[in-house]
């Protein structure tokens, strides 16, 4: 479904600062120290990002990562395979 101005909505501070929410509470599940702050992480995601697509497959990786890291803390079968490095 095409909404008008959906092209750019990734940028307005709504929809950054729910992000920011999202990777706030993956963080607190994961349950482990982290030397960035989530809004750190999403203002890094958000420079390093060309368009919409690649932000919020950034953002996904970075879940995923905090996700994982809860998992293999619960003896998880699956070790974690990767650590993200948004550079």
């Amino acid at each position: 479904m095409d909404v008008p101005g959906a092209e750019n909505d990734w940028k307005s501070h709504a929809f950054r600062q729910k992000v920011v929410g999202q990777i706030e509470e993956a963080m607190r599940k994961a349950g482990t120290a982290h030397t960035k702050s989530s809004t750190d992480m999403e203002n890094h995601i958000f420079m390093k990002a060309k368009t919409r697509d690649d932000y919020l497959s950034l953002v996904a990786r970075l879940i995923l990562h905090f996700r994982d890291i809860r998992n293999a803390g619960k003896g998880s079968k699956f070790p974690q395979l990767f650590s993200i490095v948004v550079r």
